[in-house]
């Protein structure tokens, strides 16, 4: 089951995009999508763009229509990836996108010659402190270039680490339930 749900901004602002409605799927609210795309607006033009635990593949979507060069799309549900490779298709972004059908910690758990400038993780809720694994994994395997940022969405109840070897935590955005952790690879200033 699906229904549609409108990009936030950019290029592709007011288009529409189909959605699942069903299992555990919690689809990033429009509030967040667009308050975290006005905070990275300097970095995301020309970028190389890591969507994990993709879903539908709104955020991913609206990194592109904010400019973002190439965006990487990674997501396990059969529905939600053939929902993703739908949705790329009907906006025509299939030259600036690769979808990888996989576990999302076992895409991470492994060296890649690919580093990402922003990586965003949307993790379901109940993997709660498991989610420090992709802090881990994306410090120790080098996902991120030299002053990439990953940002996580989680629950208010998930604690993530304020610094993970060669990542920091420099900034924090709480909306209701949900919070957005900034972390950028080098020390902090």
């Amino acid at each position: 089951m699906s229904s549609e749900i409108k990009i936030s901004g950019g290029l592709l602002k007011d288009k529409k995009i189909r959605v699942l409605k069903q299992g555990n799927y919690r689809i990033t609210m429009e509030q967040v999508r667009k308050s975290m795309f006005d905070m990275i607006s300097d970095k995301i033009l020309g970028s190389f763009f890591l969507d994990l635990f993709a879903g539908s593949g709104i955020v991913g979507i609206e990194a592109i229509s904010y400019g973002a060069e190439k965006v990487v799309f990674v997501e396990n549900h059969p529905n939600a990836v053939r929902l993703l490779r739908e949705n790329i298709k009907s906006l025509g972004l299939q030259d600036k996108t690769k979808v990888i059908y996989k576990d999302v910690f076992g895409f991470l758990n492994k060296f890649s010659l690919e580093r990402f400038d922003i990586i965003f993780a949307d993790p379901p809720y109940e993997l709660g402190e498991k989610i420090v694994d992709m802090v881990k994994y994306v410090n120790d395997f080098n996902w991120l270039k030299d002053q990439g940022m990953l940002i996580i969405e989680h629950h208010k109840k998930t604690s993530l680490p304020e610094k993970y070897a060669h990542l920091f935590k420099f900034l924090e955005k709480k909306y209701g339930e949900t919070v957005l952790s900034f972390y950028k690879k080098g020390e902090k200033t």
